[in-house]
């Protein structure tokens, strides 16, 4: 035989119909689910502030209503304040008025570690924006403050594939730091090529420049220094070469090779114990004649291109 209090339990949460009220009938535990009244009609009308009184109905009024020395009783109804009421007259009961009640502040969303649901998340979201909406603008930033739960909680954590925290700063200043390394390995390789007469002639280029950048653009006959300049050149087609002696520079000078020598590309003189013996491989020579070959030939094209005319 089935169970009754089973029976009567499944009737009342899982079933519905004639067949679930007989069952929760013939129960002794049970009891037959109560249908809802419907409002009565004087209720909305006193939520809403209006009285609607039919003459017909005063034969519904009982006998203590016409007793004129029993208490009396004032409904007031007012749309604007529906919660304000007067009580009986001549009772104990005070009159009651109920006040709106001020919504309260949400108080702030403190940080919840763990799953956390969406609604948690949207009430977190926004009482952390309403938080920085009313924070007073703060223009400097205290880099020994450590970040509270919410900076925290908005900032990235990189991984790598095994799973260990890469630090953003530090990959950004080692990456600087490699990029600074390799441009000036850059300019010290592009620099070997370049022997000491080159150095040197870019030095006195930079010095020649920074002491030009502190004078003016106009320069006159009184200027001693662009005088001097014109003063110290040597022109072959001067006359006057012949008995002029150069000026020796002061200071101690290096001892150079007197006498001639033969050419070379960059133009560097031999060292003052040079024997006069050539002892390269012959490709600065030929170097130089097939150089003076092809202009000779680009000039004797050139003169036979013009006779015609």
């Amino acid at each position: 035989m089935p169970d009754e209090k089973l029976q009567s339990y499944l009737a009342a949460h899982y079933l519905s119909g004639p067949k679930a009220d007989a069952i929760l009938a013939r129960s002794a535990e049970g009891k037959p689910k109560r249908k809802k009244k419907r409002a009565d009609a004087s209720s909305s009308s006193a939520s809403s502030g209006l009285v609607f009184k039919d003459d017909n109905d005063s034969w519904k009024a009982g006998v203590a209503e016409d007793d004129e020395e029993g208490p009396v009783t004032q409904d007031v109804h007012d749309a604007s304040a529906p919660g304000r009421a007067f009580r009986k007259v001549g009772s104990s009961s005070k009159r009651t008025v109920e006040e709106a009640t001020t919504a309260s502040v949400p108080e702030p969303t403190e940080f919840k570690a763990g799953l956390r649901s969406k609604e948690e998340m949207k009430a977190a979201r926004l009482a952390r924006e309403a938080r920085r909406r009313e924070a007073p603008p703060t223009t400097t930033v205290d880099l020994a403050t450590p970040p509270g739960p919410e900076e925290e909680e908005q900032q990235t954590v990189y991984r790598d594939s095994s799973g260990r925290v890469i630090d953003i700063a530090a990959h950004e200043a080692q990456l600087k730091q490699l990029e600074r390394e390799a441009q000036r390995k850059t300019s010290e390789r592009a620099t070997w090529s370049q022997g000491l007469v080159q150095k040197q002639q870019r030095q006195s280029d930079a010095a020649a420049l920074a002491s030009v950048s502190s004078q003016t653009v106009a320069r006159r006959a009184t200027d001693d220094e662009f005088d001097r300049h014109f003063k110290d050149q040597l022109r072959e087609d001067d006359p006057a070469l012949a008995f002029l002696t150069k000026k020796r520079a002061q200071g101690p000078t290096k001892p150079k090779y007197k006498g001639g020598w033969p050419p070379n590309r960059f133009g560097i003189a031999p060292g003052y114990r040079w024997d006069g013996v050539d002892r390269g491989t012959g490709f600065e020579k030929a170097f130089f004649e097939r150089k003076n070959a092809l202009a000779r030939r680009e000039q004797e094209a050139r003169a036979w291109g013009r006779e015609d005319m």
